[in-house]
């Protein structure tokens, strides 16, 4: 098990591989994972609508699936599941993958990214466009920040999302409304840390509204799978309870 200080982690819910972008095979990935002594590991591809990044089709997940399976009398020790991290795709929380697939998977993440094709022309104009700038102007920021913070909201409401990956990375969201919608739904908040990214606020507002939390690798590597140390630290000196975290020892 991972450890730093006195919280301990068993688990890495949030890792790529090259269905994705990801530079290990599942079994380097598994691999790693029981050198670094978790005992469950998942392995949570993007979905297909991620441009450059994500897997072929939704049917790639159901292939990764039986290659998870295949490889299970090599790593016993390691409990492998099979996810998917899918792109919010619709302003009303839309995520890119159909219910059939969905059904299937160990775990769903639900998150925002920026390079992703929408569902339609009004997404594209009014969700997808305005995040690509959403740096460079206040009013675009606060306007996103609203528009963001719904979608997410929906698709937490209307999917079984296990947990929303890294929160406020790189399209800024509400996290507090975030928080209180998670709560409700029995979802997870991420602490991401493989992104450089303000953490601290996840943590509090996860604090404030009685959201649990998940600390994540994301790794693309093998080499970084199961590396929570971050993590754990960012927990211990914010007195966040373990037994809030769905993958911490407690």
């Amino acid at each position: 098990m991972r450890s730093c200080g006195t919280i301990r982690f068993f688990a890495d819910y949030h890792t790529h591989t090259t269905y994705s972008d990801g530079r290990g095979t599942p079994a380097e990935n598994i691999q790693a994972a029981s050198l670094k002594g978790l005992e469950v590991l998942a392995i949570t591809d993007h979905g297909p609508k991620n441009i450059g990044t994500g897997v072929a089709s939704p049917d790639t997940f159901l292939a990764i699936k039986e290659e998870v399976a295949e490889l299970a009398g090599r790593f016993p020790a390691v409990k492998v599941l099979v996810g998917a991290e899918a792109a919010v795709t619709g302003r009303d929380g839309r995520l890119e993958l159909p219910d059939h697939i969905i059904d299937q998977l160990d775990l769903l993440i639900a998150g925002l990214h920026p390079y992703y094709l929408p569902d339609s022309l009004g997404d594209a104009l009014h969700f997808t466009l305005p995040n690509l700038v959403v740096r460079l102007n206040r009013s675009v920021w606060a306007k996103m920040r609203n528009t963001n913070t719904k979608a997410l909201v929906g698709a937490v409401h209307h999917y079984p999302v296990s947990f929303t990956s890294h929160p406020g990375l790189m399209m800024p969201v509400d996290l507090d409304e975030l928080a209180r919608a998670c709560a409700v739904r029995e979802t997870s908040l991420e602490v991401n840390t493989g992104h450089n990214y303000n953490k601290e606020e996840i943590v509090h507002a996860a604090a404030r509204w009685g959201a649990k939390l998940v600390v994540n690798s994301d790794a693309h590597f093998p080499a970084t799978v199961g590396n929570l140390d971050e993590g754990s630290a960012l927990l211990e000196r914010l007195n966040f309870p373990a037994e809030m975290v769905i993958n911490a020892v407690h």
